[in-house]
């Protein structure tokens, strides 16, 4: 009788993709650029702070860019409103980038421009590659994205 019941359970389990950690994936990302970009422990030490304080910079900016996408329309009631939602997204972006584009002169000062170059782009390709890994999870699993509410 207890198995009848503590089967289904186990089974669905085993069906679940685990919970996104978000310490174990910026380790991972941090060993993986640290790789890719060849840094030392030394230059590592000098560039991951940097690093993690332009990504929480650039996350609190975005975190506002993802509000207005996910306004509801009844909110926006006149034309005037779609254009000023959409100018103060891309004003956004520009500030995310602009975010991305000073700390990344820092970096290049505290190791040189070669490595924050490298730092770049191995960021850029780890989330390549954890975007691959998503929709190939998808694919395997017969699994569809969540759809975005409206």
């Amino acid at each position: 009788m207890a198995l009848v019941l503590v089967l289904p359970a186990l089974a669905q389990q085993e069906n679940r993709r685990p919970r996104f950690n978000p310490e174990e994936f910026n380790a991972r990302m941090e060993a993986y650029i640290a790789q890719k970009a060849e840094l030392t422990q030394t230059e590592s030490d000098k560039v991951f702070p940097l690093f993690r304080e332009m990504k929480a910079k650039q996350f609190e900016v975005m975190k506002k860019a993802q509000k207005l996408k996910f306004q509801r329309e009844d909110q926006l009631k006149s034309d005037d409103d779609y254009q000023k939602a959409l100018t103060q997204m891309g004003d956004l972006n520009i500030e995310a980038a602009k975010i991305e584009a000073n700390y990344y002169k820092k970096m290049a000062k505290a190791v040189s421009a070669k490595k924050a170059y490298r730092v770049k782009m191995a960021d850029d390709a780890f989330h390549r590659e954890m975007l691959q890994r998503a929709n190939n999870g998808f694919k395997d699993q017969n699994r569809k994205p969540k759809k975005r509410p409206n």
